[in-house]
């Protein structure tokens, strides 16, 4: 089942050679959700209606490339969560009705600015570091 907004997602990367002068392509890597993503969010996120649970995914995707746990969106968002404008919206107020995500900052003509949080077992809602990336031994 192929679907063409899944299509504009992938990319092509040029590298250039200076043995021969030229740009080649360059293997491509699969995009991938940068984690830990706590599963009580995940399941708070698709509790919710519509499409707030895949937009929930996007949004931690967008986390981890920006590295920063403030983000602003960008219309890889709605490719990733295969949904329109409104439904995008729609989805960004539900989350933040729930505390999953605070201090959105919507202007006009502008694409929002947003924090993504994290509701603790004893906090009512806590907004957590950037995890460092994962060092390892030998």
């Amino acid at each position: 089942m192929s679907r063409p907004e899944f299509e504009a997602i992938s990319e092509r990367r040029l590298v250039y050679n200076a043995a021969t002068g030229f740009h080649e392509a360059r293997a491509v890597t699969e995009k991938f959700i940068r984690g830990p993503i706590p599963l009580n969010w995940v399941c708070q996120a698709n509790a919710l209606p519509g499409k707030a649970g895949v937009v929930g995914l996007a949004l931690w995707f967008l986390v981890g490339v920006q590295k920063s746990m403030r983000i602003k969106l960008t219309g890889e968002v709605e490719r990733i969560a295969g949904c329109e404008r409104k439904a995008l919206y729609f989805a960004l107020r539900a989350l933040e009705q729930v505390g999953l995500i605070t201090d959105v900052v919507r202007s006009p003509g502008a694409r929002p600015s947003l924090t993504v949080s994290v509701r603790g077992p004893d906090q009512d809602s806590q907004t957590l570091a950037m995890p460092a990336s994962p060092t390892y031994r030998s």
